[in-house]
């Protein structure tokens, strides 16, 4: 207890939305700054699990379109400034620590359903080997391994691997995501197992185009049944 004291002294923890010094009473985040995150609630689309204003729909209009490999996925918060500049200092300035309340959040909010989902395994999106070097970490990794412990879920790091860096998402159109991302992934011949119930973990899902070629690939594999879950997710329509 001392020892956390000493350390919470030296290096105070900082809240994941404003980057302000947080006290101990106040728990992982500030309360004002949680009020800034928008957690998904119903209705949400069956498919990818994006809100959607009409009830009576079943699917977003980009699920209704196409016909994804995966079978669905959840989502924690709504894209918007506050998630979005969290995650960014997560993933770019080496915010390592916010990995505990996501992982928090994550299990408060999905954790239910991932025990009656009983993955085999979970798997954190990679990234490429040039990006892991220079990052130092995968973000995705980070929330897995948290989440693994929690709920004593096998995590594998090896099986699925990205060959090549690919052009950042969010400067290209959907129809361009999928062109970026085509053979970007494939399974590690060196790890190579089948699981038939996976549970991918990605910070992020915009048009699902790196959810979608992850699970191609996993399926290729033998994987029956994929699903995701991530932190951020756009609006539906």
């Amino acid at each position: 207890m001392l020892a956390e004291k000493v350390i919470n002294l030296l290096y105070p923890r900082r809240c994941p939305v404003c980057s302000e010094i947080v006290i101990n009473e106040e728990g992982l985040v500030h309360m004002q700054c949680r009020k800034l995150l928008k957690y998904v609630h119903d209705p949400t689309c069956l498919k990818c699990g994006k809100p959607i204003e009409n009830p009576m729909k079943e699917y977003c209009a980009d699920c209704t379109r196409h016909n994804y490999t995966y079978h669905y996925g959840k989502a924690l918060w709504i894209y918007n400034q506050a998630s979005s500049q969290s995650i960014f200092a997560y993933k770019y300035k080496n915010k390592k620590e916010y990995a505990g309340f996501y992982s928090e959040e994550l299990l408060k909010v999905h954790g239910k359903w991932i025990r009656d989902l009983k993955p085999d395994v979970l798997i954190p999106v990679p990234l490429n080997r040039k990006k892991l070097r220079t990052r130092g970490y995968n973000q995705a990794e980070l929330i897995g391994s948290n989440i693994s412990m929690a709920l004593k879920i096998p995590m594998d790091t090896g099986l699925l691997i990205r060959n090549r860096l690919t052009a950042p998402q969010k400067e290209l159109t959907p129809r361009e995501r999928l062109k970026n991302l085509e053979r970007a992934f494939s399974i590690n011949k060196k790890n190579k197992k089948t699981y038939q119930r996976v549970l991918l973990i990605d910070d992020i899902y915009t048009t699902g185009s790196t959810i979608e070629a992850c699970a191609k690939v996993l399926s290729a594999n033998g994987s029956n049944e994929i699903y995701f879950m991530c932190l951020c997710i756009g609006q539906g329509y």
